[in-house]
């Protein structure tokens, strides 16, 4: 099979490999579609070779399936769920693999021809679900909508999202489809203005105001719920700061550090903060039934298609904010 290894900074190529092997208890997914995610920047920026084929936002077709697999067949259209839990205990029970305390190392390989992965990680595609739409309904959309979900986002809550990455931006989205009034926050115009595209009530430039004092005179007394999408330390703050007396906040951005101060920000304020990671399995299918009934799609946020064999384009387009690239998404068979 073909796949996309980085061998250093800025340097991508297109090696011939072995196809994996496919696990007694998993299957082989032919990749049809990979989105290229914010959080797999490092693998172009940095320098050093980094082992392994990447990609975790994939979906394909089942091409081979283990003697111990019952519920998947060759050819079911699938989305591959990255993360990997036991498959035994409670949490994995639950469809909860983020929570798992036997967690594995991810499926990855999105950034090849074939992935190699557990029979319960290959969740079925719906026919009316295209294999790019599809490769985006987990962690590109499912991400932020699992947060806005956790953060109880309902009809005439205002909203505040700071960063309008491909994440933000399907946050402010998703928000919109549950009835909520978004204030969108990026110091990038072009991102703004996808932000208001996609129904965000306003958008603030952190470079020119101060957002937490803006939002508090568009609201009167702070934004019901914000979600923070950056992992900026400074919009972390102001993520908080925005909210309202018992207001709500999901940091969704990885951050390695924050200072607060938790009587200000939080106790004095009854501020409730969550971290929320990726998706659990049931979002998956509330991301889909989210789609068919409201105007929140994933491919709305998509701005660029490559091959594998132009991969490094998209990875330089994505980093480098050329051409007001917002997402890209790989196709296998261009």
């Amino acid at each position: 099979m073909k796949a996309a290894l980085f061998t250093g900074r800025r340097q991508v190529k297109i090696a011939e490999l072995p196809s994996p092997r496919c696990p007694d208890d998993g299957v082989l997914v032919e990749v049809a579609a990979s989105g290229i995610c914010g959080s797999d920047k490092w693998l172009y920026l940095n320098e050093g070779e980094k082992p392994g084929v990447h990609g975790h936002e994939a979906a394909g077709t089942v091409v081979a399936v283990g003697p111990k697999v019952t519920r998947r067949a060759v050819g079911d259209r699938v989305a591959v769920y990255d993360v990997v839990g036991c498959g035994e205990c409670l949490a994995c029970a639950m469809g909860r693999f983020t929570h798992c305390a036997y967690r594995k190392p991810g499926v990855g390989g999105g950034y090849g021809q074939v992935i190699a992965c557990p029979e319960r990680n290959a969740l079925p595609l719906p026919d009316d679900i295209s294999f790019e739409r599809g490769c985006l309904m987990l962690d590109a959309m499912g991400t932020p909508a699992k947060a806005a979900r956790r953060l109880g986002v309902s009809q005439g809550m205002t909203v505040a999202v700071f960063g309008c990455g491909p994440i933000g931006l399907n946050a402010v989205q998703v928000c919109c489809a549950m009835g909520a009034r978004v204030i969108a926050v990026d110091p990038e115009p072009y991102r703004r203005d996808a932000a208001l595209a996609l129904g965000a009530w306003c958008a603030v430039d952190p470079a020119a105001v101060e957002p937490h004092r803006t939002i508090m005179e568009l609201t009167s007394d702070g934004a019901d719920r914000a979600m923070e999408c950056s992992g900026s330390p400074a919009a972390e703050k102001q993520a908080i700061a925005c909210v309202r007396p018992d207001g709500w906040v999901a940091v969704v951005g990885e951050c390695p550090k924050l200072e607060l101060s938790p009587s200000e920000d939080l106790i004095r304020r009854d501020v409730h903060v969550i971290g929320s990671w990726y998706l659990d399995v049931a979002d998956y299918y509330r991301n889909i039934e989210l789609y068919r009934t409201t105007a929140a799609d994933p491919l709305r946020v998509v701005t660029h298609y490559v091959s594998l064999a132009d991969i490094e384009k998209g990875f330089r387009l994505f980093c480098d904010k050329q051409q007001g690239c917002l997402k890209v998404v790989v196709r296998m068979a261009s």
